[in-house]
This record gives C-alpha cells, structure tokens and sequence, in this order.
C-alpha cells in the first residue's frame, strides 16, 4: 500500500454551477433506486463517494472515474424487515479507456403511495398494498481528454408498481481531474424523460413520477499517514432537482498489521432535507490480498436501522 504524507489542506467541496430552477409544482418522487447509496463504501462515507477508490461502482456515483476502477463489488442492503436493495457491478480496461457493467435493484411496499418529497428512504421499511420494484441496468465508459478525465453512462430504468409500470433511459456525464493530493469531480446523474405508471396502481390514469436528477461537485483527499493509521477524507455538495443542496462528507481510518491484510473504520454525516432518519453513517471493512468484505450502518428514527454488507474483489 502506498503512503503519502499529510499535507495541510481543507477537504471541501467546490462550488455547483447551477441548472434550471426547480419546478413549482413537483410529481411524485420515483425511482428511489438511484437516490440510495450506490454501495456499501459510499453509505459508511455519508453517500460521499471516495474519487481515489478504485471500485467498480464508480459507475453508479462519478462515471468520470471508471477509468480508476477495477474488479467486481456485489453488495446487499436491508430496510428493516420489509425493504431490499442489490447493487453488483464490475469494471475493466476497454479500447485504452475505463469500461463498467452494473445492475441495481431495489423492492418496497410504500403505505401512502409514492412519496411528494426526495430521498425519502423511510419508505423502504413501510409495509404497503403495492409492491414497488426498481431496476436499473447502466454501462459507462471513460477515457483522457487533454488532461481531465472524462466519462459517461447510459441506464435502461425500470419502475413497476404492481400492474402498473414504466420502462427508460437516463443518462449521468461527468469530468474530474487531480491536483496534487485532492481530486476533484463534477458530475450531472438520471437526465432523462420523466416516468410514467399506466395504468395507474390505483386506476386507469397513468401517474406521474420524477427522475431524480442531480448536479454533484465531489472532492477527495488522498490517503496520508497519521501515526500508524492511514487515514483519507471525502466530500461532495449535491444539488437534487427541488432545489435542495446536500452537503456531505466522510473519513476512513486503516490499519495493517501484515501487508495484505487492512482493517477499516469509517464514519459519515449528511444533511438530511425530510426523511427521518440520521445524519450520520458507520461502516467498517476488511482487506485480505484481493478480496475486501464491507459493512455500513444508518439509523432511522422511527424504523429499525438500515444495514448493507458488500463483497468486493480486484
């Protein structure tokens, strides 16, 4: 593992450049799949992925750094007793570029419909007369370009509620570049056409649903050396397309005894807008040679907590 020295420096996020205005009037919220974490690892960091990582799922977060990314990362997440969520996703090396595969799935049963609000993760431990489930199968690539790497992704997104279903594309672009020990990355995620449930759960109307669309500006510092820990901190600043900006942020303590063999600690806070549950996120992990098993853990008020555990290999 390579050690690089402290060096002073605050890890913040950049400044978004804005995009157009949330709407007045809001649909209901859809696709709950790409708003939960993208991977055991990001959870444990406050949803604040680490642009040093060399996971697979980058493919899920910054697609700007698949080029980075290597292995294969499978993970499985708990809402209580009632909601379920599997992500897998592998990378390699394609045409002197990054190239990555993924799958997302996620099944919930919301008692009052889908929700008005964003990133309403309590709904996945209701127990509701329709069953929700989400799927979404993306492919990314990136590669240099004058100095900055860059990236995209296409997502075949599917979204059924009982009878009622929809199926589209959505499509995440980013750019990020490294500075000295900082890496910084920008990135637009879920553009695309809005769904549409016919017919309805309910009834014969179709039912309106949103994308969640989002502009994130992510930074990371490298891992440094803190006495006989390694040590990196992340962060990012979202803007959801309501309008809401989402700081957060986290850090990973390591240690090695053996080479080959890492213990992890990690630890995350975010700003929660209306869900109930914590602002803050734990998670631990194990390295031994190539294979890495995860766990991440957040609390939510009124439910049991929501635990992932991942199994990751390169």
């Amino acid at each position: 593992m390579q050690r690089t020295h402290f060096r002073p420096f605050v890890c913040l996020p950049a400044v978004l450049v804005l995009f157009a205005p949330a709407s007045a009037a809001p649909q209901q919220a859809g696709m709950l799949v790409l708003e939960a974490p993208s991977s055991v690892e990001t959870m444990a960091l406050g949803n604040a992925p680490y642009l040093f990582s060399s996971s697979p799922t980058h493919l899920f977060e910054a697609p700007s750094e698949i080029g980075r990314a290597e292995g294969v990362a499978a993970s499985f997440q708990r809402y209580g007793g009632a909601g379920t969520l599997l992500s897998v996703a592998g990378a390699g090396d394609l045409l002197g570029g990054g190239f990555a595969l993924g799958l997302q799935y996620m099944r919930y049963s919301p008692a009052d419909g889908f929700p008005a609000e964003r990133d309403m993760q309590s709904v996945a431990f209701e127990d509701g007369p329709v069953g929700v489930t989400e799927l979404v199968a993306s492919v990314g690539y990136a590669h240099d370009l004058f100095g900055f790497e860059v990236g995209g992704g296409v997502k075949y997104t599917e979204e059924n509620a009982d009878a009622a279903h929809d199926r589209g594309v959505a499509f995440d672009f980013g750019i990020s570049r490294g500075i000295g020990p900082v890496r910084l990355a920008f990135t637009g995620r879920n553009f695309g056409k809005d769904p549409e449930l016919a017919p309805g759960p309910e009834g014969p109307e179709p039912v309106g649903l949103e994308l969640p669309r989002q502009l994130v500006a992510g930074v990371s510092l490298r891992q440094f050396q803190l006495g006989p820990l390694d040590m990196f901190a992340t962060s990012q600043v979202t803007r959801r397309r309501d309008g809401q900006y989402i700081p957060a942020g986290g850090i990973e303590l390591s240690y090695w005894p053996v080479v080959g063999y890492t213990f992890r600690l990690r630890g995350g806070l975010q700003r929660v807008v209306d869900d109930e549950r914590s602002p803050f996120t734990l998670g631990a992990g194990f390295t031994a040679d190539h294979i890495t098993l995860e766990y991440a853990f957040q609390a939510f008020d009124e439910h049991a907590g929501a635990h992932r555990l991942g199994l990751r290999w390169n």
